[in-house]
C-alpha cells in the first residue's frame, strides 16, 4: 500500500520540489528557521497533488498504456486520489497562508496551474511543455515569496524553466517514432541552461559555484548520451537538484549548497524502486 502511493506521487521527484523551493528561501538566509519546514511542505505537498492528478486525467491512457500504474491497476481507487489531491492542494494552501500574502498568492496560482495543466493545457503540445517549466519557476518563486517578490528572482527562475522545458519535450514525445527530432532540441535546451547559468556564475563569481557549474556541465552532457530514453529523462529531472545547487551557491557558504546537493542521492536511490516521471 505505502509502495504504491509514493508511486503514485512519483515520490523520488520530490527532492527536486524541495531544492526548488530553497534558491529562494537561501536568497534571504537571514530568515527565520520556522519558513523553512512550511516551505518544503506546500512544496512537496503541491508536487504530489500534480502527479496525482496527471494518473487521474490520464486514467483511460494508462489503462492501455500503462496499465502496472496504481490507478489502472486498480490498486488505488480513482475516487480515493483524487480526494487525496484535493486534501494536499488545501493543506499547501492553508500552509502559504499562515506564512504570508505573497506565498499564498504564489501558492494559489501554482495550485491553479497544476490543476488546469493536467486537466486540459497538456493536450495542446507546446503549451503544455510551456505550462511545466513556468510550474517548476513558480515553485522557485515560492521560495522567494518569503521575503517579499521581485523581478530581480526572474534570472533565477529561468534556468530551471528552460531545463524543464528540454526534459518535457523528450517526457512527453518519448513514444513517437520521431524521437531523435526531440532528442536533439532536449540537447539545445540543455546547452542553453549550461549557457545561462554561465552568465550569472560570471556575474556572481565564487570559486564554489564554478565546481558546481562544472559538476552540472559534465553530468548534463554526459546524460545525453544515454541510449534508453527513460533513463535519460530520470537522470536529468534528478539533475535539476544539481542545477539549483548551483544557483544556491550564490548566496549560501558551500556547506549549505553541498546539503541540497546531496538531496541526489536519496532521489537516485528510490528512482531505482519508483519511477519518476
Amino acid at each position: 500500500m505505502f509502495k504504491d502511493f509514493f508511486q503514485l506521487v512519483r515520490f523520488p521527484g520530490i527532492f527536486t520540489a524541495f531544492s526548488n523551493v530553497l534558491i529562494g528561501y537561501f536568497f534571504s538566509f537571514n530568515l527565520e528557521l520556522i519558513y523553512l519546514p512550511f516551505l518544503l511542505v506546500i512544496s512537496g505537498l503541491l508536487f504530489c497533488s500534480g502527479m496525482i492528478f496527471n494518473d487521474y486525467f490520464d486514467y483511460s491512457i494508462d489503462k492501455k498504456e500503462r496499465s502496472f500504474r496504481p490507478l489502472p491497476s486498480g490498486k488505488f481507487s480513482k475516487s480515493t486520489a483524487l480526494l487525496i489531491a484535493i486534501v494536499f492542494v488545501i493543506l499547501a494552501n492553508i500552509f502559504a497562508f499562515f506564512i504570508g500574502f505573497d506565498t499564498l498568492l504564489v501558492s494559489l496560482i501554482l495550485s491553479s496551474l497544476i490543476f488546469f495543466y493536467n486537466f486540459k493545457l497538456k493536450s495542446f503540445s507546446f503549451l503544455g511543455i510551456f505550462s511545466l517549466s513556468i510550474i517548476r519557476m513558480l515553485n522557485v518563486l515560492l521560495g522567494f515569496s518569503v521575503s517579499s517578490i521581485s523581478i530581480e528572482f526572474l534570472q533565477y527562475m529561468i534556468p530551471i524553466g528552460i531545463f524543464v522545458f528540454g526534459i518535457s519535450i523528450l517526457a512527453k514525445n518519448e513514444m513517437k517514432s520521431n524521437l531523435l527530432n526531440y532528442n536533439k532540441l532536449n540537447q539545445v535546451f540543455v546547452l542553453l541552461t549550461i549557457s545561462f547559468v554561465s552568465i550569472l556564475v560570471i556575474n556572481n563569481f565564487e570559486l564554489d559555484s564554478l565546481i558546481f557549474l562544472i559538476l552540472f556541465s559534465f553530468f548534463s552532457v554526459y546524460s545525453l548520451f544515454f541510449k534508453k530514453i527513460q533513463n535519460q529523462i530520470t537522470f536529468q529531472l534528478l539533475l535539476i537538484i544539481l542545477l539549483d545547487s548551483v544557483l544556491i551557491s550564490f548566496f549560501v557558504p558551500p556547506v549549505f549548497t553541498i546539503l541540497v546537493l546531496l538531496m541526489i542521492i536519496p532521489g537516485y536511490i528510490i528512482s531505482k524502486k519508483l519511477y519518476i516521471t
